[in-house]
């Protein structure tokens, strides 16, 4: 276990290093999806008429916007890494490593969460100044459900992830995943009870019941928790599955450590 602690650890230094060195990349990043945003309520008030949006409506878009983006850097943070490292020619030294490669990816993803989670608190933070909006936060309530919900993600970017070690470029399907996660974000899933099951889809419906509607975690209850859990790690393994299958079609082809 302390080795584990020290993998862990390496992958947070790494982030922050990364973080500080490249910090104008970092703030341009921000920048844009703060500009995507801005386009996204501009058109929602042209839609709504003069009078703009009311009552949750602009509150349960700031939050539809913040989870679109933290599933979008959840997805990327899996599915850029292993096309990166297949890129630069690193990919077989983790695989080397003496850690497994799911651990490896495992400690990536957790330091990756928590620079995430920083940048989603700020454009949470300028979108709710920009709207003059004010939503319940509570961490407490918010945060297990926010884990929950970005299992389904984390599994899409495993399914990502293996194809592109197999035909190495696939940008063009990747980038459409991004309008996907808007529309898992979008589903009343709330409502309609097999929308559900869909990635990410169940958590968003909770996270706005928390920050929209006040509710607790206590009024979430353990059985909607629990199957939030349920569906994510299902999505999660799954994502996994494929990744391996793809994994070992590239190893039999000699195509692991080529791009």
């Amino acid at each position: 276990m302390p080795k584990k602690l020290t993998l862990f650890r390496a992958f947070f230094r790494r982030q922050l290093a990364y973080f500080r060195r490249y910090f104008a990349n970092s703030l341009g990043g921000m920048l844009t999806l703060y500009v995507v945003f801005l386009l996204i309520l501009g058109g929602y008030r042209g839609l709504s008429g003069p009078s703009g949006l009311q009552g949750d409506t602009t509150e349960a878009l700031v939050v539809g916007y913040g989870l679109w983006f933290f599933m979008l850097m959840t997805y990327q943070d899996v599915s850029y890494t292993i096309r990166t490292e297949a890129l630069t020619g690193t990919l077989e030294q983790l695989y080397m490593s003496i850690h497994s490669f799911g651990w490896v990816m495992g400690a990536s993803v957790s330091a990756a969460f928590m620079a995430n989670f920083v940048m989603w608190a700020v454009l949470l933070g300028v979108a709710m100044f920009t709207t003059g909006t004010a939503l319940n936060i509570d961490l407490l309530s918010v945060l297990p459900v926010l884990i929950g919900t970005l299992l389904g993600p984390l599994g899409i970017g495993f399914i990502i992830g293996g194809l592109t070690l197999v035909f190495k470029r696939i940008e063009s399907y990747t980038q459409m995943v991004q309008f996907v996660l808007i529309g898992l974000v979008a589903v009343p899933a709330e409502r309609v009870v097999w929308m559900r099951l869909l990635p990410g889809s169940f958590g968003a419906g909770l996270v706005r019941d928390i920050m929209v509607r006040g509710a607790s975690l206590a009024e979430i209850g353990a059985g909607n928790l629990a199957l939030l859990f349920a569906i994510g790690v299902g999505h999660l393994l799954l994502g996994y599955a494929v990744y391996k299958q793809c994994e070992r079609a590239a190893m039999s082809r000699g195509l692991l450590g080529h791009y």
